[in-house]
């Protein structure tokens, strides 16, 4: 009697990549692991071999041999926000390249009980994408102290030793938004901020005011604040907007804490009747990928959320491989789009001049 083939497959093992890519069981382990850097060429055919086998590691194993879990963790308490998705989005596809899941997590709620299951979890390592409102200090050491490496954002009480910091450039972002409109001949920039006077832990009020002081030789420029609970909307940009057309009548272009308030602000422009750069400048921040879309395409500092998202995992990966922690600071660059123009005041110059001329 014919004997059935076995219809179970063969695993696939380590020794089976390093022969299809012709290197050894060790190369695969560097590769596979991130332990050694070895040649792009080399990289490259190891992980062509893993998916013309569709080799699967064995995570479980690994997890026990070398007390990793091969598990991230982001925490945040705006996680509807368009910016926030992009940023999960490419820590995620950073992280799969190297067989690293992340989990997300909301922080409202009972943060004491997800820092809980987190350790309980044993995940290498954290983003915390919150305010100290919510994640204190005290909580970012218990993680610490509980080997996890831990990365957070600059908007805190202060630096504590053996965690991470990470943060946007906005102070040289403001002085390029504030040089760029100044550029253009406008003298009244406004600042529409999410976050009133309170909320230390915000830096972009403090660094508009600074390159207002800096470059416009203001030391009270126009804001208008949003208040507690804190939000990031287009309904809140355009309220804010209406009130710095009320307030402060003189002002021709104005920045947005974020490109969502920046599109809200110009809908209330013209609303207004006024037109966008005609009448007024806008200005955002983050490049979200509607800031190119909408009407006028904003004029936006550039934090691609993806590619700070793909930063947060580099970061966490080297800290968690070498033992490290560091503060570290990503550079913002101006997009200039159709929401900025000359100023009125100098549109009108130019018209004038060229009428004579004509004449």
């Amino acid at each position: 009697m014919p004997v059935k083939p076995d219809s179970r497959k063969k695993r696939v093992r380590r020794e089976d990549v390093a022969r299809e890519a012709g290197v050894s069981s060790a190369t695969v382990s560097y590769v596979l692991n991130g332990t050694k850097r070895l040649s792009p060429e080399v990289e490259q055919r190891v992980w062509e071999a893993t998916r013309r086998l569709n080799y699967m590691p064995d995570f479980i194993a690994r997890s026990l041999a070398g007390s990793k879990s091969y598990t991230l963790a982001l925490m945040t308490t705006d996680i509807a926000n368009v910016y926030q998705l992009e940023v999960i989005k490419g820590l995620q596809a950073e992280a799969l390249k190297h067989d690293y899941v992340v989990l997300i997590f909301d922080a409202y709620g009972d943060a004491d009980k997800y820092i809980n299951r987190l350790i309980a979890r044993r995940v290498d390592g954290i983003f915390v994408s919150t305010a100290p409102d919510f994640i204190s200090d005290e909580l970012l050491c218990k993680l610490r102290d509980a080997d996890i490496k831990v990365l957070t954002d600059f908007s805190r009480n202060s630096f504590m030793p053996d965690i991470s910091y990470m943060m946007s450039d906005h102070y040289d972002g403001f002085m390029q938004a504030v040089g760029h409109l100044k550029e253009l001949g406008h003298t009244h920039i406004g600042y529409l901020s999410a976050f009133d006077e309170s909320c230390y832990y915000d830096v972009r009020l403090a660094a508009f005011r600074i390159a207002m002081r800096k470059l416009m030789n203001e030391t009270v420029p126009p804001v208008v604040c949003g208040t507690w609970p804190y939000t990031t909307s287009e309904e809140l940009g355009m309220s804010l907007m209406w009130e710095m057309m009320e307030r402060y009548p003189d002002v021709t272009a104005v920045i947005a804490t974020n490109d969502i308030m920046a599109i809200g602000a110009m809908k209330a422009i013209r609303e207004a009747g006024k037109e966008i750069p005609l009448d007024y400048s806008v200005v955002g921040i983050d490049n979200i990928e509607k800031s190119a879309t909408c009407v006028p395409p904003l004029t936006t500092l550039d934090q691609d959320g993806r590619e700070y998202g793909a930063r947060i995992f580099h970061i966490l990966y080297d800290n968690i491989m070498h033992d490290t922690t560091g503060k570290y600071i990503i550079p913002m660059r101006l997009v200039k789009r159709e929401s900025t123009g000359p100023a009125p005041r100098e549109r009108e110059h130019v018209i004038s001049v060229s009428e004579t001329v004509f004449e």
